[in-house]
């Protein structure tokens, strides 16, 4: 079996989401293809303020994927380039910041604690590269695991190379599913690579 070949298509590129427009999640889909890759659940969703529960790295804006209350999703959150018209044989994932957000029955948006589990993909094999766990602990309120406000954490991928996917799966901490009306997984500043 002969390996395939992949050209560096750019430089890192990074997707700030910063040039889309949304104002909330689940109502502007990031468009497919940003920045070459498809952020498949992933909308654009405005973070109107540093005062923000979990203001995005680089405002205005962030990417969020809804979870409503999850410990296991139908579709976990992920990153590809499978669509029409796509060049792309392969990226690496290098870095992205993240945090998790909650709203309950009896608050409004809170940063919340939480692990994701991030696998990728070989393009050329299918092998898994992972799973990392990556996360995300905001100062905490009394214990509770929760915060009034908290700055997303940043994370590092040196193996994600070559990938034709990456996976992200969200486990929660702290609030009782019973209690959640909706949980969101946001990710800002992804760096990567892209090969044709």
């Amino acid at each position: 079996m002969t390996k395939s070949i992949h050209r560096r298509l750019t430089p890192s590129v990074v997707a700030q989401f910063d040039d889309l427009t949304g104002q909330s999640v689940g109502s502007d889909p990031v468009p497919t293809p940003y920045q070459s890759l498809r952020f498949g659940t992933f909308s654009v969703a405005q973070g109107t303020s540093p005062l923000d529960s979990l203001p995005p790295h680089s405002l205005p804006n962030r990417a969020g994927s809804g979870l409503r209350g999850q410990t296991t999703a139908a579709e976990p959150p992920r990153i590809n380039f499978a669509y029409n018209g796509s060049i792309l044989k392969s990226f690496d994932l290098e870095s992205l910041y993240f945090g998790c957000i909650v709203q309950s029955v009896t608050t409004d948006e809170l940063a919340i604690g939480c692990t994701v589990q991030v696998t990728g993909v070989k393009a050329d094999t299918g092998d898994a590269v992972g799973p990392k766990l990556i996360n995300f602990a905001p100062p905490s309120e009394a214990g509770t695991g929760v915060a009034l406000q908290a700055a997303m954490a940043y994370a590092s991928f040196s193996d994600f190379t070559r990938l034709s996917k990456v996976v992200l799966h969200v486990m929660l901490s702290s609030i009782p599913e019973a209690q959640q009306q909706a949980t969101v997984l946001f990710i800002d500043h992804v760096v990567h690579t892209n090969y044709e």
